[in-house]
């Protein structure tokens, strides 16, 4: 039996070349206009930050709720720094090989120039008329003639063209130069830039360091508080279970299914709509942040302490509005001690919980879209904040609403 051969298509190895630089060039382009939008972002999060921080400077209080916007502030400024650096590492390889593009013009140049130096001086020899004129009479024959004829033509033309393409060279060569030049100056420009943030790091990470200082010498009445928070988690959470096992019930009960958490045809469309719309639900509030994710993390002052969170909470504008980030029901409107008002929105056999409102615009019943408002989330004054807690449930499980909500 014959050995089998695989079979490869054949390119020219010049038309390979060229694809892999453009397929470079693309990449490069795609990778600075990221680092340019990532950049920009970073300094509208740093600019919101600061917005909040100037409301509570006023008050001159010490609170978790400044701690927090000063923790996300320093987030968005390293963030905004590794940016920079990460740009100005590029703007380094662009030099490099601008650098390497100009030297290999600047030796094309030359050659060419050394070239074009010759011919001058063959050019000056030939100058003479006369000399032209004998050359074409000393041929053996016509034939030759017509060939020395030609050739001095030929050579004419030659000289033309030779100095027409050194000009050419010598205009790239500047444009290259110039290019180069503005490069080098948007990386010195880079470079103080980092340094600038560089030291607005340093500040910030110094209030930072003394806004937690006092903030420990207030220990006992954060401890108090965290029991407090814990407390009325848990009486949410054993709620949010009881509302949904009521809904699951009555859904049984409804389509007349064997399934735990059966679910109506409309609740099933609903639910599937839903979840493909996972890293795209709009934000319940219009600006904010994350201020608290979502799950276990150390509490940001009390060493050897463990916060957990069911949702997210988000820091957002004094009386900011709250929106649905989806279309559906309102199931339950709650007052809790803590979290003030809660509504609860079902959209098939998800569940979206919105805690920590001021006042509601809507009712039980009500059929709410996606970005309508719901409500007016509080603000506390003594913590210097304004925070919506916010929850996604799936049937009886948890869901980190980072990973639903849609991000830059």
């Amino acid at each position: 039996m014959g050995v089998s051969r695989k079979r490869f298509f054949k390119f020219p190895l010049c038309i390979i070349i060229l694809l892999i630089v453009l397929s470079i060039e693309g990449f490069s382009q795609t990778s600075i206009s990221t680092l340019k939008k990532r950049k920009e972002q970073n300094e509208k999060d740093i600019a919101y930050t600061n917005t909040l921080i100037k409301s509570t400077v006023k008050n001159k209080k010490v609170s978790l709720g400044r701690l927090n916007l000063l923790n996300q502030t320093i987030r968005s400024r390293q963030s905004l720094i590794s940016s920079i650096e990460n740009e100005i590492s590029y703007i380094g390889k662009q030099i490099l090989q601008k650098n390497r593009e100009i030297s290999k013009l600047e030796d094309e140049l030359e050659k060419l120039k050394k070239q074009y130096a010759k011919v001058i001086v063959y050019a000056h020899k030939q100058k003479n008329s006369y000399e032209k004129l004998m050359f074409l009479l000393s041929s053996k024959d016509f034939n030759q003639a017509y060939k020395r004829y030609k050739y001095l033509q030929q050579f004419s033309e030659y000289s033309r063209k030779q100095g027409k393409t050194i000009g050419v060279k010598k205009g790239s060569l500047s444009a290259k130069i110039i290019e180069l030049n503005k490069v080098k100056a948007e990386k010195v420009s880079l470079l103080a830039q980092k340094t600038e943030e560089n030291n607005k790091l340093s500040a910030e990470k110094s209030q930072q360091s003394a806004l937690v200082q006092k903030l420990k010498k207030r220990e006992k009445q954060l401890r108090d508080d965290l029991r407090k928070q814990k407390r009325y988690a848990q009486k949410l959470q054993k709620e949010i279970q009881r509302i949904i096992e009521r809904q699951a019930r009555l859904a049984k009960k409804s389509s007349k299914s064997s399934g735990k958490y059966a679910i109506t045809p409309e609740d099933k469309t609903l639910s599937i709509s839903f979840d493909k719309n996972k890293g795209k639900l709009p934000w319940p509030t219009k600006t904010g942040f994350i201020s608290e994710k979502f799950g276990e993390h150390p509490h940001p002052v009390l060493k050897h302490v463990t916060v957990r969170n069911d949702g997210v909470n988000i820091t957002t504008d004094a009386k900011s509005d709250c929106r649905s980030v989806f279309k559906g029901e309102v199931t339950h409107i709650l007052s809790m001690p803590g979290l003030n008002n809660v509504v609860i929105i079902r959209h098939g056999e998800f569940f979206s919980v919105y805690s920590n409102l001021a006042s509601v615009n809507v009712k039980k019943g009500d059929v709410v879209q996606s970005k309508e408002k719901i409500g007016v989330v509080y603000t506390d004054n003594t913590q210097d904040q304004t925070v919506l807690k916010f929850q996604l449930w799936k049937g009886s499980s948890k869901l980190n609403p980072a990973q639903w909500l849609y991000r830059n």
